[in-house]
């Protein structure tokens, strides 16, 4: 399998919102200093409300020069409930900001019945500024999907191709290629990705990665993968989907 992770250098401000203080922080001020958005060519991406959900389709983005990334992150929740935190990630795959939207536990009081409620569409509201602020700091590009290769045989799915690049997830190591040479030009060490073994009610919970989807922006060294894990059984849950930013 093969993990795209867009990446962030140089970040001014490193900081966000929490479980405790979901709205992102507001104010001109970057590092002390005043900060004034650049206009850009493009407009930033967005999040929205749609179907009972967080619309997310803008992200990944990446900045132009390659400095970070934009992900959006999802918990997987068994009831069900959307929610949805924004982190900025460097070329190293750390995160330097997050913006928290909404946290599964709050979906009852903020979303009730799936209706988006005011202090709901204030806090997007909020994000959506927190998006515009950074896209005039980085000048941000949507990152388009490679296309999933389904395997030969019922080996888990590792395997992306797109913009010249194979990125491939082989359980551990992500490998990154050009389209159809055999030696890579970059690997990073996924053992910190994997999902860690634990006993439940039904026995021990094993969790198999795979390859769900990975982003790229053309002519840019950096790539998202997000990988997914299975679950052996109900009783075991599933691990929310991790992403993580490849950068060489």
């Amino acid at each position: 399998m093969r993990t795209l992770v867009a990446i962030a250098f140089g970040l001014g401000a490193c900081g966000g919102g929490s479980a405790s203080a979901p709205s992102p922080a507001k104010g001109d001020t970057l590092s002390g200093s005043a900060f004034e958005v650049p206009k850009r060519q493009t407009p930033p991406p967005v999040i929205e409300w749609k179907d009972r959900a967080f619309a997310t389709d803008a992200l990944p983005a990446v900045a132009k020069a390659g400095e970070v990334v934009v992900v959006p992150i999802r918990i997987t929740d068994e009831r069900g409930y959307a929610n949805l935190r924004i982190e900025v990630r460097d070329r190293t795959d750390t995160t330097v900001e997050t913006i928290q939207v909404m946290t599964p536990n709050e979906y009852e009081s903020l979303a009730p019945g799936g209706n988006p409620s005011n202090a709901l569409l204030h806090r997007i509201s909020d994000a959506n500024a927190e998006l515009a602020k950074l896209h005039g700091m980085h000048d941000l590009v949507p990152m388009g999907p490679l296309e999933i290769q389904p395997p030969a045989d019922s080996t888990p799915t590792h395997l992306a191709m797109g913009d010249g690049l194979d990125i491939d997830w082989n359980g551990d190591h992500l490998h990154v290629f050009r389209h159809n040479q055999d030696r890579p030009v970059f690997t990073r060490d996924g053992h910190a990705w994997l999902a860690p073994l634990h006993q439940s009610t039904a026995g021990a919970c094993n969790f198999p990665s795979f390859l769900r989807a990975a982003y790229h922006a053309p002519q840019l060294s950096v790539v998202v993968v997000q990988l997914a894990y299975r679950s052996p059984s109900d009783a075991c849950g599933v691990p929310s989907d991790q992403f993580h930013v490849i950068a060489w």
